[in-house]
């Protein structure tokens, strides 16, 4: 019999430097369980009574296993998750013992973009798509959509696996690559990247802040750097982007209050908005930490305590100032050092991804970063030229030398 003062377990890969759990659910540590990776348990070690470690936390079988072995043992009132890979599958665990939460049925088409894109694609402009029998049906489709083509993997995250292919011969040996079951193909669409992060409860959108992108998510494979800034207040294509939003959520299944990722495209030479993808989790690299500066709250924080079946306030407090990020991404060699001058006072947070001197290869997914940046600025306007600054400041500061 399930009750509501049972376990609540807790799926998390986030380090405790990032997101001090312990702080955050002192006063429910002695119910909780958390369920981690091998690299996250130290940290929190004295946080809670009982931390479980798993190998590969991210792939593989082992968190859904132990979650299965918790709920058959023991009273479990709740299941937390907060990052992408655990949106379905703890969503599955829920169904499978009756515990209250996000369902599995509702959780598929925030993770499955084929599910996703076929909810929208009547009602809102989406770049067409497909999921191809074989590498010449999608070659077939290209034709009909013409060139270049985006490929992607149905329950991806972070760019992994996403491609822009030009040509035939790229097209089939890329499709002969992947697994059959986990393949989407679609329309690219040449233009601007947007993203709109918020919060959403019941259907509806109880807050939204519109991003535009510096670059884009396949940034990285071409070895540039990835950020936003967050567009101002009262900004004509700030407003359809919220309303855009808007569309959206009321598009997907209800949540309880759950943040939401949602990319949009913006059609080069136009004003015209396409869907792209929504998420119900916090966006990725430090958008969590910017939504937060914008909204007036700890975003991660409530999230997970109102997960928890807590009654947590959720009071916004909109910031006069916009907020951006700036990720440098990696390039093959040995990054020795360090060396610049002050950092600007608009840099809010700066960090240094490893211990130097370290060897790097190219990035691999989106927020593959060597340092990264969140900035503050007045106004938009200024916000882009603080994270163009950054970005000349790390470009003199970083001293390379081939491996």
């Amino acid at each position: 019999m399930r009750t509501d003062d049972g376990l609540i377990l807790i799926a998390h890969r986030i380090p405790a430097a990032i997101t001090p759990l312990g702080e955050w659910l002192r006063d429910i540590a002695h119910r909780v369980v958390l369920v981690t990776s091998d690299e996250a348990a130290p940290g929190y070690a004295d946080a809670f009574d009982r931390v479980v470690a798993v190998a590969s936390y991210s792939t593989g079988d082992a968190v859904v296993e132990q979650l299965h072995r918790l709920c058959r043992d023991h009273d479990v009132s709740r299941i937390v998750y907060g990052t992408e890979e655990d949106v379905l599958r703890l969503a599955r665990v829920r169904d499978r013992y009756g515990i209250p939460g996000l369902s599995g049925a509702d959780a598929l088409p925030y993770r499955d973009k084929l599910s996703m894109k076929e909810r929208v694609a009547d009602l809102l402009p989406t770049p067409r798509f497909h999921r191809p029998a074989g590498p010449a049906d999608a070659v077939a489709f290209a034709d009909r959509v013409g060139w270049p083509l985006v490929v992607k993997p149905r329950f991806g995250y972070g760019s992994r696996g996403v491609a822009v292919v030009r040509s035939p011969d790229a097209l089939l040996r890329d499709i002969a690559s992947r697994p059959d079951d986990d393949v989407l193909v679609e329309e690219f669409i040449e233009g601007s990247v947007y993203h709109v992060d918020g919060f959403m409860q019941h259907g509806e959108v109880l807050f939204s802040c519109p991003s535009a992108y510096f670059n884009d998510c396949l940034a990285f494979a071409d070895g540039r750097p990835l950020g936003s800034w967050q567009l101002d207040p009262g900004d004509s294509f700030a407003e359809r982007l919220s309303a855009f939003a808007v569309r959206v959520v009321g598009l997907f299944p209800a949540t309880g209050f759950t943040p939401f990722h949602l990319e949009v495209f913006r059609r080069a030479g136009t004003d015209e908005i396409h869907f792209c993808e929504v998420a119900a989790r916090l966006g990725g690299a430090h958008v969590f930490e910017t939504l937060g500066a914008a909204a007036g709250i700890n975003p991660v924080r409530t999230w997970y305590r109102r997960q928890a079946g807590l009654d947590e306030p959720v009071g916004f407090t909109p910031s006069a100032d916009r907020f951006g990020w700036l990720l440098v991404p990696p390039r093959p060699g040995v990054l020795e050092a360090v060396d610049g001058p002050p950092l600007p006072g608009f840099v809010e947070r700066f960090h240094v991804s490893a211990d130097l001197p370290r060897a790097f290869g190219e990035a691999t997914v989106s927020t593959d970063a060597v340092m990264s940046f969140v900035v503050r600025g007045a106004n938009s306007r200024l916000l882009r030229a603080n994270l163009s600054s950054c970005l000349e400041w790390a470009t003199r500061a970083m001293r390379w030398r081939e491996s």
